[in-house]
């Protein structure tokens, strides 16, 4: 199983919200609120009916993932249409409760790769890098800090350890993330990314910049969420412009259970 399908497959479910990651205090880096147990996120396709009524269509992914009582990920299980596990991961961490190693297994519970990752005297996370069934390196992230302890830049290195993109992350007063300038491996910049946030200070709309064409493109999704009484969110959908029409694309629903 190559794991950057396994990476890609996982971040489906980031699409509803921002995250520079890994701080070591999991329920922070996953944006949720109180004492969380699971979540429960299936995510569907969204469209509207004759009647102009949002409605879910075909269910694309579900991904569950559990949390200790102390706020630390415990585990993430990504499961088929038909609720089969297709893969989980396992999560360990340090005394200081830090993510250190993560186990992805199939569903027969065989190891098919691993995510280590490093951090500073600082106890800053400053590098993390995956590694394969045959625990050969198959891709490796680089980080930057900045005075605020803030992520402030990301180099994604292949398994020759190349840069083959790099993102820097520019930060609003509030310490949000405003926007991401991704340079390739020629340092061309080839992206921009930008986001506005709603009152619970998850983002509400996000502009994309694509100049690997000779004439750039833009690319704008708006989310709409509902939320629980902890203020997480629990249904979440997103919306593509065109034009001035918003197009409902997908609807993801969690289920939040609480110690």
């Amino acid at each position: 199983m190559n794991l950057n399908k396994i990476a890609l497959a996982l971040l489906v479910f980031g699409l509803c919200r921002v995250t520079l990651a890994q701080t070591g205090r999991d329920l922070q880096d996953d944006e949720l609120h109180g004492a969380v147990k699971r979540v429960d996120a299936v995510m569907f396709e969204a469209h509207y009916n004759l009647n102009d009524q949002l409605e879910r269509g075909e269910q694309l992914e579900h991904l569950v993932t559990e949390y200790k009582s102390n706020g630390q990920r415990r585990s993430q299980t990504y499961l088929s249409v038909a609720e089969d596990v297709i893969f989980r991961t396992r999560y360990k961490h340090d005394g200081f409760g830090l993510t250190t190693l993560e186990h992805i297994v199939d569903n027969l519970e065989h190891v098919v790769g691993r995510t280590y990752y490093i951090y500073n005297s600082d106890l800053q996370l400053t590098e993390t890098y995956v590694e394969d069934a045959e625990r050969q390196v198959e891709s490796r992230m680089l980080i930057i800090h900045d005075k605020e302890g803030r992520i402030s830049q990301r180099s994604f290195n292949d398994h020759r350890n190349d840069i083959f993109k790099r993102e820097v992350y520019t930060f609003n007063p509030d310490g949000s993330v405003q926007k991401a300038v991704v340079y390739d491996r020629s340092k061309q910049k080839v992206q921009e990314k930008r986001w506005e946030y709603d009152e619970q200070g998850y983002p509400s709309s996000y502009t994309l910049y694509d100049y690997t064409e000779d004439e750039p493109e833009m690319f704008v999704t708006i989310y709409r969420r509902d939320y629980d009484a902890h203020g997480n969110w629990i249904r979440c959908t997103e919306y593509d412009m065109l034009g001035d029409r918003m197009i409902p694309t997908y609807t993801t629903i969690r289920t939040i259970e609480y110690f």
